[in-house]
């Protein structure tokens, strides 16, 4: 179960990171959906905030992508 919520968060964190993406450049590498956000500045923040998620929850569980 833990597994599935990593791959739900990775799935946010990628969309927060194409979002400041299309925000920056007005293109993505891929088509995906672009959320709602006043800057690319505030996209990148909410990211990495996943990521601090993700990073915590993998130490919590000793889990990584390898």
């Amino acid at each position: 179960m833990v597994g599935q919520i990593l791959d739900g968060l990775r799935e946010r964190q990628k969309v927060w990171k194409y979002t400041q993406e299309y925000i920056d450049t007005g293109c993505t590498e891929e088509l995906c959906i672009i959320e709602e956000c006043s800057s690319a500045e505030e996209a990148r923040n909410i990211a990495n905030d996943y990521e601090e998620i993700i990073s915590s929850i993998e130490k919590q569980t000793d889990i990584s992508d390898g």
